[in-house]
């Protein structure tokens, strides 16, 4: 008889949009984690890497400009990030995986490396607007629905923190229905970060990680005088490729995958599947959102 997948994480997220594992690493992997983060901050907003989200800006293209008041660090598994060997390990660990697997209802081997990035504090106070990852605002309510039942387990996403993390803010279950008149005017107004009706904020203590459908109405907010270190990537299920290139080869992992060097297994089982996407797509397939 096959072995059944758990489906908890899989449930909670069919019904919430999300689901939250409490101490996913103890104290000691949040201390190691924290201190090789760390330095990546200082790399980047010492300008010694450009692949940055400048705050101001939303979504990419970022420029390529050097100044330090950012609000997170692209590229993380690129074969010129220091430290990338140790962030391999915790992007690939069995219980991470297995906490995608569980989502995406599948195995192993047909998990697929999409982006790992990281979450930081800008040095100025910044808001993200309401929007879903993958859904124009704009769009209509007969292209909402067409567009949020297109395979919602493609993929899967994470955050992961190292640091307390009060910055995501959701509106629970909205992943699978069209937007509420509030919704729909809050998302296209001037101002979109207003109060919505039913929002919550996800509240995540150091080692904490939350799962999350990314057409689930959210936004953050960025306190700059809190220190920010949240670990952000995603999975996708290999026979839902096609559905996902434009979401993830937008952030430009095309450009270095083919140089990219795994540390374990379950990574190189992981780096074959983004590595037949990025050759699948060579060309240019744009921007998800503008902003």
């Amino acid at each position: 008889m096959p072995v059944s997948i758990p489906h908890y994480h899989h449930d909670q997220i069919n019904d919430n949009g999300f689901t939250v594992v409490r101490n996913f690493l103890n104290e000691e992997e949040v201390e190691y984690y924290k201190k090789l983060t760390r330095e990546i901050v200082q790399f980047a907003r010492d300008g010694k890497w450009t692949e940055v989200r400048t705050r101001g800006k939303q979504f990419p293209p970022w420029p390529k400009n050097f100044s330090p008041d950012i609000w997170g660090v692209s590229g993380l598994l690129h074969p010129d990030m220091i430290n990338n060997k140790a962030l391999q390990e915790v992007y690939s660990t069995e219980k991470i995986l297995d906490i995608a697997k569980d989502i995406l209802q599948c195995d192993k081997d047909d998990l697929s490396m999409e982006l790992f990035n990281m979450l930081i504090n800008p040095l100025t106070d910044f808001g993200l607007d309401w929007h879903r990852d993958y859904i124009k605002p704009e769009a209509t309510p007969e292209e909402e629905t067409e567009q949020l039942l297109a395979n919602p387990f493609a993929g899967t996403q994470f955050n992961l923190s190292l640091t307390p993390d009060k910055c995501l803010i959701v509106i629970p279950k909205s992943h699978n229905r069209i937007r509420t008149e509030e919704e729909r005017e809050k998302t296209q107004a001037e101002d979109r970060q207003q109060f919505i009706s039913g929002q919550i904020t996800v509240d995540l203590n150091p080692g904490d990680v939350v799962f999350y459908n990314s057409n689930i109405l959210h936004r953050a907010q960025y306190d700059s005088t809190q220190e920010r270190l949240t670990l952000h990537g995603s999975y996708g299920h290999k026979n839902f490729g096609k559905f996902r290139a434009k979401g993830v080869l937008q952030h430009g992992v095309g450009k270095w995958v083919n140089e990219f060097e795994p540390v374990n297994d379950n990574m190189k089982q992981l780096h074959e599947k983004l590595v037949s996407l990025s050759n699948e797509f060579k060309q240019d397939l744009g921007f998800s959102l503008d902003g």
